[in-house]
């Protein structure tokens, strides 16, 4: 067995020596924090980490006397030279990352998508990995990290509005939560819309209020919506559907938190999975002077990846409330579990202990 000795400043460079010096077989007996200097001064903290690679016995043949060939003859007489297959090529994700380990690189493609790129998760994958040579070690930690970044949203109050821009699902998800509430929980529900700019939106959400024998109102100005919460005064919880271009209106917003209490109101803003993520960024920018409480993602059966969500978590600070993955109602409805929403995100990248297949 072949010992060895690595000093670096960090775990990843130590690393690094270990796996050129030693190859991918190295196994990590003990690693741990050290300082340099000359009697405590200019002293510097280092990782030291100590590198076993178990040699194969070595086989030894008798000799075999060949005949001197001229190296010409012996070129000709072995035909073209043979280049060694080349390694399998792991790319770098960020300025400067490190390099993951060839089997990691279903976490190395997640990391190096748009969401996952800032994250410091590098140093820890390779000491993990390399300590344990168990991918599915990697796996439950990145599975943890993505896990505590989903929090618990608050309790629901009596007024649950949505707001977002055009196009996102608003109104389906609307008749989703009044089914949700009304058939799991029994509560008394009653809808008011105030898109009155899209009358298929109207016309669609009457159909679904219809159909579950839930009252829904109208509201074409502001008196209209505060007449629809004295008809809902008895209800336990009231649902409200918006219309997005309002709210490029900086005096229209203004007006709204005028006309309306929201420390009895649930605001979530919807966003579509299937957006870019410059444009979601744009739509939380236009959204986020309202005093919103949690995030709602829609159209997750629409687009391969859904990692976009932990993104915007990490940029809003905000839970997610619910995730939408079809246009059954009131099926396809996904509360913002984050045991649920982690196995999802993992699910649809494909990791097989996270898949239907796999679990």
């Amino acid at each position: 067995m072949q010992i060895k000795k690595f000093t670096a400043k960090t775990m990843t460079e130590a690393m690094a020596k270990v796996k050129e010096d030693l190859g991918e077989d190295a196994v990590i007996l003990n690693s741990r924090q050290v300082k340099t200097g000359w009697f405590g001064l200019f002293s510097s903290k280092q990782v030291e980490v100590i590198a076993a690679l178990e040699k194969e016995p070595v086989s030894l043949k008798p000799r075999v006397e060949q005949k001197r060939v001229e190296p010409k003859k012996q070129r000709e007489l072995n035909g073209p030279p043979v280049m060694p297959p080349s390694p399998p090529v792991v790319s770098n994700y960020g300025s400067g990352g490190p390099r993951l380990h060839a089997s990691l690189g279903h976490i190395e493609q997640l990391m190096a998508s748009e969401s996952f790129l800032n994250e410091p998760w590098e140093e820890a994958i390779n000491e993990l990995y390399y300590t344990t040579k168990s991918v599915d070690a990697v796996e439950q930690y990145v599975y943890e990290q993505i896990k505590q970044s989903f929090t618990p949203t608050k309790a629901a109050k009596r007024y649950v509005m949505l707001v977002g821009p055009t196009g996102v699902g608003k109104t389906t998800t609307l008749a989703k939560l009044a089914a949700y509430y009304k058939l799991e929980e029994g509560k008394s529900v009653g809808l008011i819309t105030t898109d009155t700019y899209r009358i298929a939106a109207i016309e669609q959400l009457k159909t679904y209020a219809e159909i579950m024998n839930i009252p829904v109102e109208v509201a074409y100005d502001f008196h209209d919506f505060k007449r629809a919460k004295q008809l809902f005064a008895r209800k336990d919880i009231v649902l409200i559907d918006t219309a997005g271009r309002n709210f490029r209106d900086p005096a229209y917003v203004q007006q709204f938190n005028d006309h309306h209490d929201f420390s009895e109101t649930n605001l979530s803003l919807v966003l579509s999975l299937t957006s870019k993520v410059k444009d979601m960024d744009m739509i939380y920018e236009q959204f986020e002077t309202l005093p919103l409480d949690s995030l709602i993602f829609t159209k997750a059966d629409e687009t391969s990846d859904i990692h976009a969500m932990y993104r915007m978590v990490k940029k809003s600070d905000l839970p997610i409330a619910w995730l939408t993955d079809g246009q059954e109602v009131p099926d396809d409805l996904v509360p913002g579990d984050a045991e649920q929403l982690t196995r999802r995100l993992l699910e649809k990248e494909g990791w097989t202990r996270w898949t239907k297949q796999g679990v």
